[in-house]
């Protein structure tokens, strides 16, 4: 994932790419990107991750609806990828990190040639760690998906998250797009 050039000399920016790829680097879940290494390419920020040949569930959306079986599958790889960041410890501090991804939708979840499933794009996410990049001076997400206190630009919750899959599943099922 290399950063854009255009978006290279954005410290808040290229802070958010390498907060992300610290954050991914402490997360070990089978249905979470695997993060490996932050480099630079070219004299861009990039960070080296888990190749994951497949299509994101946007893309199958275009389609129509999934069948239920599949969509189902897809939400629980979600919520476990998402409980789990939640929940995992810090190597470092000893404690949860505490991830809020605050912008799960169809087009972040990765459904790889094999079918497994990977949550993807954590540039936005909450944790409890020392951060680089600042997302103070926007509301950040996807507007169909945030919860009403992510919208409103309050204090968010791990139940923002769990608002957005609701609505991911809804449209996972129906195959249409729901409306803000």
């Amino acid at each position: 994932k290399v950063l854009h050039e255009d978006l290279g000399e954005n410290d808040d920016v290229v802070g958010r790419q390498r907060d992300e790829a610290r954050l991914l680097g402490q997360l070990n879940h089978d249905h979470i990107v695997k993060v490996f290494d932050l480099l630079e390419i070219d004299g861009r920020p990039a960070v080296l991750m888990e190749y994951v040949p497949g299509v994101d569930a946007g893309k199958l959306l275009r389609n129509g609806p999934l069948p239920p079986r599949a969509a189902l599958e897809i939400v629980a790889a979600t919520a476990s990828a998402l409980h789990a960041a939640h929940t995992s410890i810090s190597p470092f501090t000893g404690r949860p990190l505490a991830v809020i991804h605050r912008d799960v939708k169809p087009s972040n979840l990765l459904l790889s040639e094999n079918g497994t499933v990977k949550i993807l794009d954590f540039g936005i996410a909450r944790a409890d760690f020392e951060r680089e990049g600042e997302t103070r001076s926007v509301q950040f997400g996807t507007a169909r998906y945030m919860a009403p206190e992510q919208w409103l630009n309050e204090s968010v919750t791990s139940s923002v998250d769990v608002f957005a899959l609701g609505i991911t599943t809804i449209e996972l099922l129906s195959g249409k797009w729901m409306e803000r």
